[in-house]
């Protein structure tokens, strides 16, 4: 019989179909391992999904990847083949402020091979004076090649002899949308390990790949759509209310059935963990540790406009939080343009109109915009957990299996933030734990 054969007895459970379950999932598949998964949404992606309402499909939140995104875009290039052109733009890094903004700052990966493109690109940088940029272009290269910030140091303590312009212009908002945490609370060993892979190993990591199409179709649902081919299965609408330690493996319990396998992954947000593993001996510190996890949310606000907004201009614009604090813009099948603006790490007690009503304000100040044709909020209350010292700490201490039971999420990979790549490095990791510890077979 076939190495293949034989393999497909053992039966893998994956809860969660977003990037880290699906990724869990296409690496058990494509070496022959039984899986079947289970998604509680009609929509696979988690939080990082596409959304149908009001007859309009849109991300329930804006995601970039950067070209430091090894594993990510080897899956995606791996699902796309010679297409993949079509669902991801590179473009060179570009940080640009809306033009209404009193202190304007234009920041481009300069010339030459890495990190000497950042270092030119600092000095050529307009916004900033000359003591600036060179003080800027001295602590990064501190930072990227020699110094480790202390585990408890937080990024604001990590800047702090930077020049104010520059904390306030380029680390404290790279600190967010890298973090989705704010420079004084996060974590500033995770936020040099993000600079350190972005502009240290080649030019091409600090590029920005763009998504040309939503973020399920991006990942999720070609990778579930193979392991389907492949002979296994993927259930949507399908709610796991509890697993059970068996002697044989782990018992499954949904809504209408249970099931048996051999060994279960569980890819969804840290939360629901303690209530799946409620059973389980020995699981009551890892529990209570989930349990303890902050979170923060991110708002994103849609809009669609007739016109008034260069898309291709505005991709991606630095705004001055009130309320939002990135804008990112594309042309529609239609003509139309969508723009979304993204607040992180906020916790406002604004009501949907107002916020919808302010982050209009806030575009019409850089843009002539007509009325809006359609808008939408969407808040994901738990989009990350907080990238702070004290819980990346724990995060790193914590087992990455329980018995027949292993875990995937971005959670599970803290020297990373809650990142796409994380997710899908954790969801790898699991499978291939999985795969390791089966029996060497031979044909």
């Amino acid at each position: 019989m076939q190495n293949g054969g034989l393999r497909l007895k053992h039966r893998v459970a994956v809860i969660g179909a977003g990037w880290a379950g699906a990724a869990a999932a296409l690496t058990l598949a494509r070496a022959d391992v039984a899986v079947t998964v289970f998604e509680a949404a009609k929509i696979v992606g988690g939080r990082a999904r596409r959304v149908e309402k009001t007859e309009r499909s849109f991300d329930n939140g804006q995601h970039i990847l950067l070209g430091a995104y090894d594993r990510s875009l080897a899956l995606i290039a791996s699902l796309h083949g010679e297409h993949v052109d079509h669902v991801l733009e590179r473009r060179s890094l570009s940080m640009r402020m809306a033009a209404h903004l009193p202190e304007p700052l234009v920041l481009r990966a300069g010339a030459g091979p890495a990190p000497l493109h950042l270092a030119t690109g600092l000095l050529a940088a307009r916004g900033l004076t000359i003591s600036e940029k060179v003080a800027t272009c001295l602590w990064a290269t501190k930072y990227l090649l020699c110094a480790r910030p202390a585990a408890s140091a937080t990024v604001s303590e990590l800047i702090n002899e930077q020049p104010r312009r520059v904390r306030a212009l380029l680390w404290e908002p790279l600190c967010v949308a890298a973090l989705n945490t704010p420079a004084e609370r996060a974590s500033a060993g995770v936020f040099i390990e993000v600079l350190r892979r972005s502009f240290l190993p080649n030019r091409s990591a600090s590029d920005m790949m763009l998504p040309r199409v939503d973020l399920s179709a991006l990942l999720p649902e070609p990778a579930l759509a193979e392991v389907v081919a492949r002979g296994n299965t993927v259930l949507t609408s399908s709610v796991v209310m509890a697993l059970r330690n068996e002697d044989a493996g782990v018992s499954l319990v949904t809504r209408d059935a249970e099931h048996a396998f051999d060994q279960v992954i569980i890819a969804t947000g840290p939360q629901h963990v303690a209530r799946l593993l409620e059973s389980f001996e020995h699981s009551q510190l890892l529990r209570h540790a989930l349990e303890s996890l902050q979170y923060e949310p991110i708002s994103t606000l849609h809009y669609e406009f007739s016109a008034g907004m260069d898309a291709t201009d505005a991709a991606m614009l630095m705004l001055d939080g009130a309320p939002g604090q990135w804008l990112f813009a594309q042309r529609l099948p239609n003509g139309r343009v969508r723009a979304s603006v993204v607040i992180s790490a906020h916790h406002r007690a604004d009501d949907e109109a107002d916020l919808l009503r302010n982050g209009l304000a806030q575009l019409r100040q850089s843009f002539a915009l007509p009325e809006p044709i359609w808008s939408q909020l969407i808040t994901e209350k738990r989009a990350t957990y907080s990238c702070t010292p004290a819980q990346v700490e724990l995060l790193s201490h914590l087992p990455r299996a329980v018995g027949a039971v292993r875990f995937a999420g971005d959670w599970c990979v803290p020297e990373l933030p809650a990142t796409l790549e994380s997710a899908v490095i954790s969801g790898e990791r699991a499978a291939q734990a999985i795969i390791q510890s089966l029996p060497k077979l031979t044909n």
